[in-house]
């Protein structure tokens, strides 16, 4: 507690010094008449003593909310800089670029990967086709990560409903038709039958065995028993990406058969933001490349940009239709590229 005393005339010169020096929650505490010391205060009128206090930690909360204050001021300050920039940002694209902002942004390319493609061309110099081919380069450059090296072991995860049974029968047979490779599919899906009945029919057509295994040790020794072979391509149930047991159940199986290439199949007509989730769900894989598959069905490509962007992972593949063993073709970055500002274009 602070405690002050005032020698004053009068009670409301005592106030108005208790306000400044104490703040308006000061208290009275005691007043009095007193004579100045020495032989002149017996001839002059008597004063009035005021002592008055204010508790500390009330001086503390003001401080505080001062410093707050004080915060606040300077965070909207900085937000008003930030707009003012952006806004004359965008001010100095040019036509082409804040159209190309416009149609990235409507492919649902978010607008942090927007705008790191647009840094280079929102106001660089050239016409329209001049600056798309500068965006094609940026989105190249953005999409070209490192493959990982060829495992002779495939395996397909991802959620249910994106394709990943077809997709491992159009590898099957354009390794065992058109590159003459000595291939096996083995597949885990034990959940559904249907599956099972179908990879069976496309092994009988194509000339290649099947597995069916139960559990992590059965998948082990039917790999083994295939080590004659060029490539397995190993099939898995699909599994919810929130369901993190299902998740680390799968690992289970793929920690059996080190060293092993595991691609993330993702269907392009998932929304963006579930791709990102399920991207980041299936992280516990160990996933090192990317499949996108639908490509038919849509028309909107973006987020296919931002998983590469989130997830540095490359992609491997890409498919367009169900026919076995076409629509399925290995994805280059510039192809991807042109494909998806293409898309984008035409939308």
């Amino acid at each position: 507690m602070k405690i002050k005393r005032y020698v004053v005339r009068n009670m409301q010169e005592a106030l108005s010094l208790i306000r400044r020096d104490l703040g308006p929650d000061a208290v009275i505490i005691s007043t009095r008449k007193v004579r100045e010391r020495g032989l002149r205060g017996y001839f002059t009128p008597k004063k009035l003593e005021v002592t008055a206090a204010v508790d500390s930690k009330t001086g503390h909360v003001e401080k505080k909310q001062e410093t707050l204050q004080n915060k606040l001021e300077q965070e909207v300050a900085e937000m008003k800089e930030m707009l003012h920039k952006l806004t004359t940002g965008s001010q100095q694209e040019t036509p082409s670029a804040r159209r190309w902002r416009e149609l990235l942004l409507e492919a649902e390319i978010s607008e942090e990967v927007t705008n790191y493609l647009l840094r280079h061309v929102a106001a660089g110099e050239g016409d329209d086709s001049q600056q798309q081919q500068k965006l094609v380069e940026e989105m190249t450059a953005l999409l070209e990560k490192k493959l990982p090296t060829r495992s002779n072991i495939i395996t397909f995860v991802g959620p249910t409903g994106v394709g990943k049974t077809t997709t491992m029968a159009k590898l099957a047979a354009q390794f065992a038709l058109y590159q003459n490779k000595n291939v096996a599919m083995v597949t885990i899906d034990t959940y559904r039958i249907g599956a099972v009945e179908q990879l069976k029919t496309y092994g009988e057509i194509m000339g290649i065995p099947i597995d069916v295994v139960m559990t992590p040790r059965e998948l082990k020794q039917t790999v083994d028993k295939h080590n004659d072979k060029d490539v397995i391509l190993i099939d898995t149930a699909g599994r919810p990406s929130k369901n993190h047991m299902q998740i680390r159940e799968l690992r289970g199986f793929l920690d059996q058969i080190e060293p092993v290439e595991t691609c993330l199949v993702l269907s392009c007509t998932t929304r963006g933001k579930d791709l990102l989730r399920i991207a980041e769900d299936f992280k516990e894989t160990n996933y090192k490349s990317l499949i996108f598959t639908k490509l038919d069905e849509t028309d909107i490509l973006g987020p296919i940009v931002d998983v590469v962007y989130r997830t540095s992972a490359p992609v491997r593949y890409i498919t367009s239709g169900q026919n076995v063993p076409d629509d399925i073709e290995e994805a280059t970055p510039e192809k991807l590229a042109k494909m998806i500002l293409g898309a984008a274009s035409n939308a």
